[in-house]
């Protein structure tokens, strides 16, 4: 069985921490990382453009980029669910709230946003005549999410807002000359959405006003492809991304009762063979369990120092 854990390895400044307090929030977990061999390999996100759940996501549904097209390309087609080989690139516009601090911006997680239905169709409506006469098409996808279809010429190099939520955008922010356009049309955009209504309700019940899209995707459909058999058990992924670690080992220890317990035999060992898959911000580590023999079942089993790969920068 695979099971793909977003959000399991912490960051390095609080994973030891954590680490000392795993054998009580979740000994099941605790005793497969001390009995599993462990592949682990970093992630590079503003080099992939997209986080590592994400890539295995598109790893899983056959992406595979052409050479110098980052993998975050393929969320496009993936996320607007097309599988249409036209080879039109598909683009998509996050709707984001885009936060103005003292000395940097940054996009809102996109998981914050809850975003109603009517609220992204009144913004489209008012936005629509001005994304239009900068030569783009905009098309309602979900609430959350519109497709675009952008100018000849333009094929910014971009990355998922999963990714660049939470760091300054200096830093993701395309600052080419043929992204004029495009900066042009967002803060016209913005000027149309201020204060407007579909915002004050959102300020009614306490969310975040819309304020910014943000551009990403840009790879053509690929064909259909059908992928292994998988549980993404995400309940680690809201608190990894909001830092709160406290949530975070509430959320492991119901995912170690209700995912791997059910899995592991008398000795809590593993019952069947089993790979997790476990993923951070910049890494992803690879666990690989087989059950015990008979004979061996009634031996001590030989402990593997985990620490060394979950504490330590990769």
């Amino acid at each position: 069985m695979l099971i793909v854990i977003p959000g399991a390895l912490p960051p390095l400044p609080v994973a030891g921490e954590l680490a000392r307090l795993l054998p009580q929030r979740a000994p099941v977990l605790h005793g497969w990382l001390q009995a599993g061999a462990a592949r682990v390999a970093g992630f590079d996100p503003r080099l992939h453009g997209c986080t590592p759940f994400e890539a295995w996501q598109l790893e899983q549904a056959g992406y595979q980029p052409p050479p110098g097209t980052p993998l975050g390309a393929g969320l496009g087609p993936l996320h607007a669910g097309t599988t249409a080989a036209d080879g039109q690139p598909v683009w998509l516009a996050e709707l984001t709230h885009l936060a103005l601090g003292t000395d940097q911006a940054t996009l809102l997680d996109p998981e914050q946003m809850d975003i109603r239905s009517d609220e992204s169709v009144a913004l489209l409506n008012d936005a629509r005549s001005s994304i239009e006469a900068a030569g783009f098409a905009v098309q309602f996808l979900v609430p959350r999410r519109w497709r675009l279809r952008l100018p000849e010429g333009l094929a910014p190099v971009t990355a998922s807002p999963a990714a660049v939520a939470g760091h300054p955008l200096r830093d993701w922010w395309g600052q080419d000359p043929t992204m004029r356009p495009w900066r042009r049309l967002l803060n016209e955009i913005q000027m149309v959405w201020h204060e407007h209504p579909a915002n004050e309700a959102r300020a009614a019940r306490g969310v975040a006003p819309i304020n910014a899209l943000w551009l990403y995707g840009g790879a053509p459909a690929w064909p259909a492809h059908e992928a292994a058999a998988a549980r993404v058990a995400a309940e680690l992924d809201a608190p990894h991304r909001a830092a709160d670690w406290a949530g975070w080992l509430d959320a492991l220890a119901d995912l170690d009762r209700r995912h791997l317990q059910p899995l592991a035999n008398s000795a809590g060992q593993p019952g069947q063979p089993v790979q997790l898959i476990l993923l951070g911000a910049d890494r992803r580590a690879t666990l690989t369990l087989q059950p015990r023999g008979r004979l061996l079942a009634w031996l001590p089993a030989p402990k593997k120092n985990w620490n060394t790969w979950w504490s330590r920068p990769v």
